[in-house]
């Protein structure tokens, strides 16, 4: 709470410091509890300033200051404020209602900003607390202690829920990001196996047409070949003078007698 109670000390350093002579502490206290009666909460706010900022100030004047800045809805002040009449010696009475006001301050905080309400809330909770400690029998503050402890309840099981959505969201993209890899991997599996079966083809045409091309024999082979035809055809030459000679042997002479 302590930065809380630096807000304050800002705000009075900052203000407008208006010329309070000849008016007591107490008479400018009275004079903005009758602008607070009127509604007139910013007029109230200025005397109050006017009152903390005199010598010896009393609580009053903080605690009065704490509720106009409520009613302007500028609770992250009346926080302060009311936080730095805690620190002050009080009664038990009046201590009770500057932690049942803080807790207000920080409840309307928590519910105008959703952002900072599960770190505004426990503290709201804490303060309805220590109000009860000091007065249990106060009805009010054991409403607002439980609509607070339902709030944080609530917020905390929205931001679980949004964790449980974005940790969906993120185990559906890995597993989309991990099927678009297996497409990809099976794509590329089923593109080598028709690249496999393309190149199988093509060698089998290739081998086809090889075998059906007439084979090249080198000059010496047809040299060789041609040497062999003539020394077959020599040879079948030879056998047939040598068949030839042999049947003119064999033929009988006749003669007419």
């Amino acid at each position: 709470m302590n930065i809380i109670r630096n807000i304050l000390v800002i705000i009075i350093a900052v203000s407008v410091v208006l010329d309070a002579t000849g008016q007591s502490k107490d008479k400018l206290i009275r004079k903005g509890n009758r602008s607070y009666e009127d509604g007139n909460y910013k007029k109230a706010e200025i005397d109050y300033l006017k009152a903390i900022q005199s010598e010896n100030p009393t609580h009053k004047g903080l605690f009065n200051l704490g509720n106009a800045k409520y009613k302007q809805k500028i609770y992250t002040e009346a926080t302060a404020a009311f936080d730095s009449v805690l620190t002050m010696n009080l009664d038990k009475e009046t201590k009770s209602k500057a932690f049942y006001n803080l807790g207000n301050s920080l409840l309307k905080l928590a519910r105008d900003s959703a952002q900072i309400g599960q770190q505004v809330l426990p503290a709201s909770i804490e303060s309805f607390k220590n109000s009860l400690r000091l007065n249990p029998d106060d009805y009010e503050a054991k409403y607002n202690l439980a609509y607070a402890q339902s709030l944080l309840k609530e917020q905390q099981q929205q931001q679980n829920q949004q964790q449980q959505n974005q940790q969906q969201n993120q185990d559906q993209e890995q597993q989309q990001d991990q099927q678009q890899q297996q497409n990809q991997q099976d794509q590329q599996e089923q593109d080598k196996q028709e690249q496999n079966q393309q190149q199988q083809q093509e060698q089998k045409e290739q081998k086809k047409q090889r075998q059906n091309q007439p084979r090249e024999i080198s000059k010496e082979d047809a040299e060789r070949m041609l040497q062999a035809l003539k020394n077959d055809e020599k040879k079948t030459m030879e056998k047939m003078q040598k068949a030839k000679v042999k049947e003119i042997r064999s033929v009988k002479s006749e003669k007419d007698w």
